[in-house]
């Protein structure tokens, strides 16, 4: 079981090797010696003393080995004000997936203090992090285990259940010596047999990480049994097999999830459907605050509904069509404002309708994950179940007042986990949209009005409230409160807590003598809503 991810950091989290690369041949040039990339390659995950031998035996001690470091800083920090920090692909998606999935992650790098420490503020990392051992803090570095081994102290999980991510020989040592799971991410360092013999498995990019992830947690560890408890794997087939997984891993560079040996196979190329996503967004207007709102909106909501389905237990497998859900939920929106100019589907069109219309009839699905739906072509039913025809049913669905009866478990399960997700954003973005923008009402007008008594009586039936109810601008925002009652998910409900939004709406400070007492009311009600 894998309980914490340690990563090394430059070549790992950052694309930094080539820049320190090009800073050492340049200090080289300067100092009139010749400095071959082999040389290079052990300096990478090496603490300073070791690189200072390395350096010193091939130089027989005619060069100084910390001048020289310092001069190839210098370069580096010159190559770094013009390009940058580059940030390795994958790093952001795979951070969120895990902290959604309650992973420990941390960083032990040789790199000193000042800093690594720098770097990780600079590529968005430091707040996932709940440990960082630095290059100055153990007595001995890389290829021995100890800065690992520290680091999996701090975060307080055994040495057996944390993966290891390097790039680096020195790194890759230190990790299997450690006793842990070592994947080998490549970078610029090429590695022998013998070296790949120490890696658990070798990615292409940090992406891949997820899928690995979920190989050993949905595992007994060997690779020969899906874990049991997990309710939405099929019962039919219930092995894995390690080497095939290891092969189209290494082969497709994509995250493989296998469901059994019996169903179909799923692959989700979130770096396709990612930059398909782009793509299909940048035909429209970036800059309309309309666009912008639903395609930060988008990310959000799939990030938000892979959380769900983490929270809820579900197997890997469903959690790749959960965040796939919520990456195509919306592609309806955009359409809609070149279409209409609006959001209100009274006013234009069924988003969610043109949104299953344009992946489902017209095919743009295809676009966006590729070759990887053929597999639940409707040609297989009933063979096995349609994977397809659930995320067009959810896409439908998430927009409606009621879902339609007859549904089973795993329709139910995702068109709720699609209109929690969804409803969690909207209580986002209802705090961080001025008044004006999103009740089309002046502030003033705002403070000043009174609830409808249809409105209260709706919302103290525990109803989201309809819309034909609503009379006043502040009956949209009693409206959009009552979105927890149709919240289904437990997770759900944790993770409106922890967002403090509702929390916000439920503050408002009307100037209305008798919408503040209504106010109070309402937030006595959902408070104890939320306890039971």
């Amino acid at each position: 079981m894998i309980k914490g991810i340690i990563f090394d950091m430059d070549g790992v989290l950052v694309d930094s090797e080539k820049q320190s690369n090009l800073g050492w041949l340049k200090a080289a040039a300067e100092a009139g010696v010749q400095m071959p990339m082999a040389l290079i390659d052990c300096f990478k995950g090496a603490p300073a003393s070791l690189s200072c031998q390395f350096f010193d035996n091939y130089y027989k001690g005619q060069l100084d080995y910390y001048k020289l470091r310092e001069k190839r800083t210098e370069h580096v920090l010159k190559i770094r004000d013009i390009e940058g920090i580059g940030i390795k692909k994958g790093l952001k998606e795979l951070l969120d997936f895990i902290k959604a999935s309650g992973l420990k992650c941390a960083v032990a790098t040789s790199t000193r203090r000042e800093s690594a420490f720098k770097t990780l503020h600079v590529i968005g990392a430091w707040d996932y992090l709940d440990a960082v051992v630095f290059g100055d803090e153990v007595d001995h570095g890389k290829p021995e285990p100890d800065i690992f081994l520290k680091a999996a102290e701090m975060i307080g999980i055994e040495p057996d259940s944390c993966i290891v991510v390097e790039d680096s020989i020195n790194g890759i040592k230190a990790g299997h010596a450690a006793g842990m799971h070592v994947v080998h991410i490549p970078d610029t360092i090429a590695v022998n047999d013998q070296i790949r013999a120490l890696c658990d498995f070798v990615g292409q990019d940090l992406t891949d990480l997820i899928g690995i992830v979920a190989y050993y947690n949905e595992t007994d560890g060997d690779g020969q049994n899906i874990d049991k408890a997990s309710q939405n794997i099929d019962k039919a087939g219930q092995n894995i097999d390690k080497a095939s997984f290891i092969d189209l891993f290494e082969l497709e560079g994509k995250t493989y999830i296998r469901r059994d040996l019996t169903m179909s196979q799923l692959y989700v190329d979130r770096v396709r459907v990612r930059d398909f996503f782009k793509t299909y967004t940048d035909k429209y207007d970036s800059k309309d605050p309309k666009i912008k709102l639903k395609i930060d909106h988008t990310y959000r909501v799939a990030a938000l509904c892979e959380r769900l389905a983490t929270l809820s237990g579900v197997c890997a497998y469903d959690r790749e069509i959960a965040w796939l859900l919520g990456m195509l939920h919306d592609v309806g929106r955009f359409e809609q404002v070149r279409r209409f100019g609006t959001f209100a589907d009274e006013e234009s069109v069924d988003h969610a309708e043109l949104a299953a219309d344009l992946l489902f009839k017209d095919g743009l699905i295809y676009d966006f994950i590729g070759d990887c739906a053929k597999c639940f072509s409707r040609a297989e039913k009933p063979k096995i179940l349609n994977e397809l025809e659930i995320v067009e049913l959810a896409i439908r669905q998430h927009n409606k007042f009621n879902l339609p009866d007859g549904l089973n478990e795993r329709e139910l399960a995702f068109c709720n986990l699609l209109r929690d997700a969804d409803k969690l954003d909207i209580f986002k973005v209802v705090c961080d949209t001025p008044i004006e923008d999103i009740y089309k009402t002046s502030q003033e007008e705002y403070e000043k009005s009174t609830i409808s008594p249809e409105v209260l009586e709706d919302f103290f039936k525990h109803n989201t409230v309809l819309r034909s109810l609503k009379k006043t601008a502040i009956d949209h925002l009693v409206g959009h409160i009552s979105l927890v009652f149709g919240l289904a998910y437990a997770g759900s409900r944790q993770i409106l807590k922890e967002q403090g939004y509702l929390g916000q709406m439920l503050e408002f400070e009307s100037q209305n003598p008798e919408t503040r007492e209504s106010l109070k009311k309402i937030k006595h009600d959902v408070e104890a809503y939320l306890m039971e």
